[in-house]
This record gives structure tokens, sequence and C-alpha cells, in this order.
């Protein structure tokens, strides 16, 4: 596998690895949220992902 094209800053290749944040939950946290930048980032598997139901809200017109 070649590297040509990767970045050489420090870091830039590192793979963060983030599990569900829910005590005892050990699946990948695919669905990642912070208010800012400045604020760490927590992360849900699917099954515990707290904004489900917003998402769906939005989505079918009835946030309006």
């Amino acid at each position: 596998m070649s590297i040509e094209g990767h970045s050489t800053a420090p870091g830039a290749n590192v793979i963060a690895e983030h599990h569900c944040c829910v005590a005892g939950c050990a699946k990948w946290g695919g669905l990642g949220f912070a208010p800012s930048k400045t604020v760490e980032t927590h992360w849900w598997c699917a099954h515990h992902y707290p904004f489900w139901n917003r998402i769906k809200d939005i989505s079918s017109g009835s946030d309006r």
C-alpha cells in the first residue's frame, strides 16, 4: 500500500477509536455530538443515540 499523498503532520494519520458513551455498552460509537469544538465529543451507538426522535420529527415535517 502506498503512502503517497498522506499528510506528514504529527497526528494527522492517527485513527481515533470511539465507542458508545453509555456505561456498559462497548459498541462502536458512530454517532457523535459536541455543542462546540471546545467541548469533548460524546459518541453513541445507534441503539443509544438520544436524538433519533428529533431527527424523525424534523424529517417528517412535524417540527414546523
